[in-house]
C-alpha cells in the first residue's frame, strides 16, 4: 500500500525549505529581506547556484510559499528575474504597503533593463522612509542607465550622505563623473575610493583612464600599472597601459602590453588592430599584417583593419592590394573618412586623378579638416592643383 504524505507533512517540508532558502540567501549575503545585491548583472553561480535552484523547484510545488518574498528573493539571486517580478507584484497587490516587496521589484526591473519603472518604484519607496541608503543608491544607478546623470550623481552623493562608506556609491559616482567629462572630479572620486579599498584594481585603472584625458599621462600609467600588479589579469588596464605608451611613441612597450591582452583576451580585435599599428610604426608591416589579419577574423566588419591593413600593403609596394583594402573598409563603413583620404593619395599615386579627387571631397565632407591635411601632403597636392585649376576653368 501507498502511503500518502499528510497535509500537514507537506506543510512542515515547505516550511522548512522555507526557511533553509532564508538561510542560505543571507548566508550568501543576498538577503531574506531587503535585497543586497551584489554588483549588477551578477547572479550566484556554481555550487550555490544549485542548492537555491533546488530548494526554489521543491517551493514551486506549494503555491504559498512560492508567492512569498523569500521565494522571490531566491528567483532573484539566481538570476530568474521575470518570475521574481512576478512574485513581487503579487506580494504588493495583496499589500500596497509592503516596501519590501516594492524595493525588490525595483531591483528587478533594473536587472531586466527597465530603470525608469526603477527609479518611480524607488521614488515610491523613499516617500515611506527618506533615508533608505540603498533606495537612493539603486535609484542612481537608473538615473544613470537612463542618461540623466545630475539626477544620479545627487543621489549618490545623498547616498554617500547616509553612509559615508558606502564603496558602491563612491564608485559608481566616479564613474558618472569621468563618462560625464568632468575628470578632474573622477580622479578626486576615486582617490577616495583608494583611501577606502587600497587593493581595488579598478579604481586605479579607472583613475588612470581620467588621467589619461587630463593629459596626464605619466600619473595615468602608475595607476594603470598598480591595477595590473593588484591584478594581473586587470585585461582593460593592460590595454590602456599599452594605448597611452603608443600615444607617448613608446611603441615596443605598446607592442608588449597589447601582446598580454590578447594572450589575456584572444578575441580582442582592437588590441589586435592597435599592435598592427605598433608593428606599422617600426617599419614592420608583414607582422602589422599578420594582426590585421587577425583582427578581422575577429571582425570581419571591422573597417578601420582595412583600412590600417591598406596602408600597410601601400608601404610595401602593393599597391592595387592596397586599393581594394581600402574599397572593402569603405564598403564596411562608407562614412569612415581616413580611408577616404588614404584611397585618394593612393588614387592619386596611381594616376586616377578624378577617383582622388572624389575621395578627397568625399573624406572632406565627411569630416572638415582633410583638406588642410591633403595640403601638407606631397602626394595630393598636384592633385588639389589640378582641381583648382578645373574650378577655375568651369567658373570662366
Amino acid at each position: 500500500m501507498v502511503k500518502k504524505i499528510s497535509d500537514a507533512a507537506a506543510l512542515e517540508e515547505s516550511m522548512s525549505n522555507l526557511q533553509e532558502l532564508a538561510r542560505l540567501l543571507r548566508r550568501y549575503s543576498v538577503g531574506d529581506g531587503y535585497i543586497t545585491p551584489p554588483a549588477r548583472g551578477a547572479s550566484l553561480s556554481g555550487r550555490r547556484r544549485e542548492k537555491v535552484e533546488e530548494l526554489l523547484a521543491a517551493l514551486a510545488q506549494d503555491h504559498d510559499a512560492a508567492a512569498t518574498l523569500v521565494y522571490g528573493n531566491g528567483c532573484f539571486a539566481v538570476g530568474r528575474y521575470p518570475q521574481a517580478a512576478d512574485v513581487f507584484r503579487q506580494l504588493l497587490a495583496g499589500n500596497p504597503q509592503d516596501q519590501t516587496a516594492r524595493f525588490n521589484l525595483a531591483l528587478t526591473a533594473l536587472r531586466l533593463k527597465r530603470p525608469a519603472e526603477t527609479a518611480a518604484l524607488l521614488t515610491e519607496t523613499l516617500e515611506f522612509n527618506p533615508l533608505l541608503t540603498q533606495a537612493y543608491y539603486q535609484r542612481g544607478n537608473a538615473y544613470d542607465d537612463l542618461g540623466e546623470t545630475e539626477l544620479a550623481l545627487a543621489d549618490y552623493a545623498t547616498a554617500i550622505d547616509l553612509e559615508p562608506d558606502n564603496l558602491r556609491a563612491h564608485y559608481n559616482r566616479g564613474i558618472v563623473l569621468a563618462k560625464a567629462g568632468r575628470h578632474s572630479d573622477a580622479v578626486e572620486q576615486f582617490s577616495t575610493v583608494i583611501e577606502m579599498r587600497p587593493e581595488l584594481s579598478n579604481a586605479y585603472l579607472n583613475r588612470g583612464a581620467s588621467l589619461d584625458e587630463l593629459e596626464q599621462h605619466p600619473a595615468a600609467i602608475a595607476d594603470y600599472r598598480r591595477a595590473i600588479d593588484l591584478d594581473p589579469a586587470n585585461v582593460n588596464a593592460r590595454f590602456n597601459l599599452a594605448r597611452t605608451c603608443y600615444y607617448l611613441g613608446r611603441v615596443e612597450d605598446a607592442i608588449e602590453e597589447y601582446s598580454q591582452v590578447v594572450e589575456l583576451d584572444p578575441h580582442d580585435a582592437e588590441a589586435f588592430n592597435n599592435r598592427g599599428l605598433a608593428f606599422d610604426a617600426l617599419g614592420d608591416y608583414r607582422q602589422a599584417l599578420e594582426d590585421y589579419g587577425v583582427a578581422l577574423t575577429l571582425r570581419p566588419d571591422f573597417a578601420e583593419v582595412f583600412s590600417n591593413k591598406g596602408a600597410a600593403l601601400e608601404a610595401l609596394g602593393d599597391n592595387e592590394a592596397a586599393l581594394l583594402e581600402y574599397q572593402a573598409a569603405l564598403q564596411a563603413s562608407p562614412g569612415l573618412a581616413v580611408a577616404h583620404f588614404n584611397a585618394a593619395r593612393l588614387c592619386s599615386k596611381l594616376g586616377d586623378l578624378d577617383r582622388s579627387l572624389r575621395h578627397l571631397a568625399q573624406a572632406e565632407e565627411l569630416e572638415p579638416g582633410w583638406r588642410a591635411e591633403a595640403d601638407e601632403d606631397e602626394q595630393l597636392q598636384w592633385v588639389l592643383e589640378v582641381g583648382r585649376l578645373r574650378e577655375r576653368k568651369m567658373g570662366r
